[in-house]
């Protein structure tokens, strides 16, 4: 499921539109990531809610403006990655 990176306990007791948008974006066993490349628009109120159940950080993806930039900015943002702080 989750592939030991959120502990089950916790999981069990999100609300079911929390743990299906987790379960429908889960991130490979050999990566970092607890969920990626979840889109931003109309998940806005899962992600914060997400974020502060289980602690976690997100990093923003999406186009860059500047190649000297690696990451993207939030205001360019189309999806999201979840990671454990």
């Amino acid at each position: 499921m989750l592939n030991g990176k959120v502990d089950l306990f916790k999981y069990w007791f999100l609300p079911k539109e929390s743990r299906d948008l987790l379960s429908r974006y889960v991130a490979p066993r050999d990566e970092v990531a607890v969920a990626k490349q979840i889109p931003i628009k109309g998940n806005e109120e899962v992600i914060e809610s997400l974020m502060k159940q289980l602690k976690l950080k997100r990093r923003f993806r999406g186009p860059r403006r500047q190649r000297a930039f690696n990451d993207c900015i939030k205001e360019d943002a189309e999806r999201v990655s979840l990671y454990n702080k």
